[in-house]
């Protein structure tokens, strides 16, 4: 009998490879003439679109429903699974020293996810941690280094266990932005592409992810890849 991620990574997959009548909702609302007949989607309605599919498949209509009322508030959906489902939280972060960006919010997201075990409001149980180091260009010799301090074969073994996870569903900055998650893979949808431009729906490795920190939250089913890794103990 297929698990609750075998039914959402099949959905996730078929949205992923056939999306030919669908446009970005910010060009949609723009120029509702020119993509007269195609259906809007964004980050959330794609998450939105392969949870409540998958509720419904394994009998539970009210999960469904929960899904599709807090689909507009990323980090209250994910908290809602967690709380209610018992799925698992992750926190991700792929330098929390010296982040690519140089945005405060990743380091600040790091402290707080030390001290609390939560990343906004959503419960955690593990993070994988500076599994994409930051290129360093050395002003001596202009020679180039990946290096975070506090990096060690642990967080290694995190960010392993993690990539086995068959599904997931992530946000960053607070929920500002959502996507999916398989087998270390971001896969995502852009309000402001269409199918034609082949850019509407993207897949990328979570160490290339530009967003950078988040959380991941997955299934109870997945919970096994994660007996490697190691679990938060907070201050």
């Amino acid at each position: 009998m297929p698990t609750f991620s075998d039914i959402a990574y099949d959905k996730l997959l078929d949205l992923y490879k056939n999306h030919a009548k669908e446009v970005g909702s910010q060009l949609k609302k723009r120029e509702p003439e020119t993509y007269k007949g195609f259906q809007a989607t964004d980050c959330i309605t794609y998450v939105i679109n392969v949870l409540t599919h998958t509720f419904k498949s394994v009998g539970n209509e009210v999960a469904a429903k929960n899904v599709r009322n807090l689909g507009a508030y990323g980090t209250e959906l994910a908290k809602y699974l967690v709380d209610k489902h018992a799925w698992t939280g992750i926190y991700i972060n792929p330098d929390v020293i010296q982040p690519f960006d140089a945005d405060p919010e990743h380091t600040y997201t790091n402290a707080l996810v030390t001290k609390t075990c939560k990343y906004y409001k959503i419960p955690l149980g593990y993070r994988a941690v500076n599994y994409s180091p930051t290129p360093v260009t050395d002003p001596g010799d202009g020679s180039v280094t990946k290096k975070v301090t506090i990096a060690s074969e642990l967080d290694k073994i995190n960010f392993a266990a993690l990539n086995k996870v068959k599904f997931g569903f992530g946000v960053s900055r607070g929920g500002k932005h959502t996507w999916l998650f398989a087998y270390g893979s971001v896969y995502e949808v852009h309000w402001d592409k269409t199918a034609a431009s082949g850019e509407l729906y993207e897949a990328t490795p979570l160490s290339a992810f530009g967003w950078a920190s988040g959380a991941i939250v997955v299934p109870g089913d997945q919970a096994g890849w994660l007996a490697g890794a190691t679990k938060l103990a907070c201050r």
